[in-house]
């Protein structure tokens, strides 16, 4: 079921014979209409397409209602004038097509509508991966696809803005192989988004905003359920890195070492991004760390985006640069997701593995946006992220604890590469002792109802195992 400001000839807050409609919601074959009577007391009226026995309105006797202390006397007339209202439109009011739905959503970029509500198992299960028809992501080398570079069989070295690089031909090659079941031409088998079944159908949800963003995401459902290869589409996501320049020398990482602000994104990449924000969702911005980059900072202060108030700007950054001052300048931002790169559940393994702030500096940062994200009427998102390296493996499980505590969710990913003999990817023992660690994590998650962060520790997990029973180890993303 999924809330809805308006059914046929009702409206939330509508009077109704002494009482009020509180609540309108719908689902597949049914709806529901919660009117409050005159003593606030609510009372939760249902009308289905074929209803198991007729109910007591006579104007429409597939209305019915739950079970409630209120004796039927105080609702009989509400009933009835429900059932005068609904008849006129009833069975059609119980069937809705997913457009229908979707549009339905309107203006409030605080509605949301899971596609699992809307389409069937089939249609759920009929891409194996839908990046390549909702995501661009500009690589850092420079590359461009639907996702990460690191994770693709031949990455496309192009670059240029992002509505050409939407309709050319690298993401055309991807939407024909994945439309075609043919993922191995386009997508390398250790990727965890593929194995981990991360980007499907029935992982998206639709949301609520202006008419230009509901359109273009009924248009990519669309596009996605026909595979289309040439979708009058725009992107709901673009990824890129704002800079290469990372002020950490992690590990795992060779930013700190090599990137530069040399490369960081012109005013001019922003005004084109705005030119499609009518149908955009998201922004991820990488680095490197992105809040190092003094053309994004300007911009995230900015009213560049003001237009699009559906559109929601989510970062990777190591929370060094996110101090209070700074997020007080971002709180016009609709910060959709901040992933704060951490990798390690103590001080001294934070500092070793980062190898930049310390700690005690970064915690306030962390618990200044702990309480952004608790104040916010639009509440952001935070994710803590570790690298599993060998320097931070015996703190997988803390780390999960960590991110518990603090009442965030938790991502972990496998190393790229073997930078400074990091890799658990070369070593057999310590990719078993990753996997066990991975699968106590995710039933932990299992168990407090986070199934997508485990799904995601599932999927790194998946590709231990396939290295592991294949007998491969070595790095990725070989």
């Amino acid at each position: 079921m999924w809330s809805t400001p308006r059914l046929g000839p009702l409206v939330v807050g509508q009077a109704l014979a002494g009482g009020r409609v509180s609540a309108l919601a719908r689902g597949p074959g049914q709806v529901q209409v919660t009117v409050a009577l005159g003593d606030g007391q609510p009372v939760v009226f249902e009308l289905v397409t074929a209803p198991a026995a007729p109910g007591p309105f006579a104007a429409l006797p597939a209305l019915s209602y739950r079970p409630t202390p209120a004796g039927f006397a105080a609702f009989r007339a509400v009933g009835d004038a429900l059932a005068s209202a609904l008849a006129p439109h009833w069975p059609a009011i119980t069937h809705v097509a997913w457009p229908d739905a979707i549009d339905g959503l309107g203006e409030d970029v605080a509605a949301t509508l899971p596609l699992t509500a809307l389409l069937s198992d089939e249609a759920l299960a009929r891409r194996a991966c839908v990046a390549p028809w909702t995501r661009l992501e500009y690589g850092a080398r420079p590359t461009i696809g639907p996702c990460c570079a690191d994770f693709q069989v031949a990455p496309a070295a192009e670059s240029g803005a992002p509505l050409a690089l939407w309709h050319g031909p690298a993401m055309r090659g991807f939407r024909r192989a994945l439309a075609s079941a043919d993922a191995g031409a386009t997508c390398r088998a250790s990727c965890p988004r593929l194995r981990g079944r991360t980007d499907t159908l029935a992982t998206l949800v639709a949301r609520g905003g202006p008419a230009a963003f509901r359109a273009n995401q009924i248009a990519v459902i669309a596009s996605i359920l026909d595979g289309a290869e040439r979708p009058a589409t725009t992107p709901l996501e673009v990824v890129f890195p704002a800079t290469s320049f990372c002020n950490y020398d992690c590990l795992m990482c060779s930013h700190g070492a090599t990137g530069t602000l040399a490369d960081e994104r012109p005013p001019a990449f922003y005004a084109a991004l705005a030119a499609i924000a009518p149908g955009l969702g998201r922004i991820e911005v990488l680095g490197g760390e992105p809040l190092a980059s003094p053309v994004f900072r300007a911009v995230l202060a900015g009213e560049t985006f003001a237009a699009a108030p559906q559109l929601e700007v989510a970062l990777t950054t190591n929370g060094s640069y996110l101090t209070p001052a700074e997020l007080a300048r971002y709180r016009h931002v609709r910060l959709g997701h901040v992933t704060v790169s951490l990798n390690a559940a103590t001080a001294a393994t934070y500092q070793a593995v980062n190898r930049g702030l310390p700690w005690a500096r970064v915690r306030p940062n962390l618990d200044a946006l702990l309480a952004a994200h608790r104040a916010a009427r639009n509440p952001r998102a935070i994710t803590y992220s570790m690298v599993i390296l060998r320097a931070n493996l015996h703190e997988v499980e803390a780390f999960a604890a960590l991110a518990e505590a603090d009442d965030v969710a938790v991502r972990f990913m496998l190393p790229m590469h073997d930078r400074n003999q990091q890799s658990i990817l070369t070593d057999a023992a310590a990719m078993d002792a990753a996997q066990a660690a991975l699968a106590t994590v995710a039933a932990r998650l299992r168990a407090r109802g986070r199934d997508r962060e485990a799904t995601r520790a599932d999927g790194e997990r998946a590709v231990l195992a396939a290295r592991l029973a294949r007998g491969i180890v070595r790095a990725l993303p070989d």
